[in-house]
């Protein structure tokens, strides 16, 4: 038995003991239901919302350019990917088939408030909501207000969350990896078809390594995971994940063959550090 279903067993012996004493209180004392009390243990529903990382785009080679959702890291049912939602499933097989993908291909911080009103407008309402963007939104060099920008509109999103679902918890995570460690695990050849001459292409058409261009796009990722630190903590209920994600060292086969999502054994690797930071941060039962 789960905390979860100890505290429902609880509500529903005070409220038998509440009508045989037979009070007018009684009749009229409102109970909260589940969606509007905070989950304790673990999650009975999640919800992902973001860009294409979470959507299973590219995963499967024989789909090229198609979400396959079933391979989210966050959502997805594949056992090969172990997400985040089937290691829940093993503790609290309540959650079954409450796992919702909102998550869209090339979707923006301005999509993500879109998805923040669908996400609060399920029934039930989520009990967990994990959250990956950024990559659509980053601007290299980036400035002041192009941080400002991100953080007011991402801030945005979370109200809607805030205020349509109080008591979900939110997870948000940082930008897997790094170009400082993916690039390394390249070919020459495919090291070359990622060159530019951009400010922030860290790369050359040859294929060669730009460091000053490197250190300018690392510093602007980490410019907008500081905003995305910086907006979780207004909100009681949300988590970062504290530059977990970030910390990843890329490996070639996290990546799919477009060379820009997650292959199934990133999607797994995503889920295996989302889940432990997720402990870390109290989200769910250590």
């Amino acid at each position: 038995m789960t905390c979860r279903s100890q505290v429902g067993l609880l509500v529903v012996v005070g409220l038998m003991l509440l009508a045989a004493c037979g009070g007018e209180d009684s009749k009229t004392t409102a109970q909260p239901t589940p969606s509007e009390t905070p989950y304790v243990g673990y999650p009975n529903s999640i919800v992902v919302l973001g860009h294409s990382g979470a959507t299973g785009q590219n995963s499967d080679p024989q789909q090229p350019g198609v979400p396959v959702r079933e391979n989210s890291w966050a959502t997805g049912a594949n056992p090969a990917v172990k997400s985040v939602y089937l290691r829940i499933l093993a503790e609290n097989p309540g959650i079954e088939g409450h796992n919702v993908n909102l998550a869209e291909n090339g979707a923006s911080v301005a999509r993500l408030v879109d998805q923040a009103q669908q996400a609060v407008a399920l029934k039930p309402k989520p009990d967990l909501v994990v959250i990956q963007i950024m990559d659509n939104d980053l601007v290299c060099p980036a400035t002041a207000p192009d941080y400002d920008a991100f953080r007011s509109t991402f801030v945005s999103a979370l109200a809607v969350l805030a205020k349509g679902a109080p008591a979900s918890s939110i997870f948000v995570v940082s930008q897997f990896g790094s170009p400082t460690t993916q690039w390394r695990t390249y070919t020459p050849g495919e090291r070359a078809s990622l060159g530019g001459t951009g400010e922030c292409d860290f790369l050359d058409p040859a294929g060669r390594l730009v460091p000053d261009k490197l250190a300018e796009l690392e510093e602007a990722i980490h410019g907008y995971e500081g905003q995305l630190a910086a907006g979780c903590q207004q909100f009681a209920r949300c988590r970062y994940d504290e530059g977990a994600f970030g910390a990843i060292i890329d490996k070639r086969e996290y990546i799919s063959n477009d060379l820009n999502h997650f292959s199934i054994a990133g999607h797994a690797q995503a889920a295996a550090t989302a889940w432990d930071a997720m402990k870390r941060a109290g989200l769910l039962a250590p």
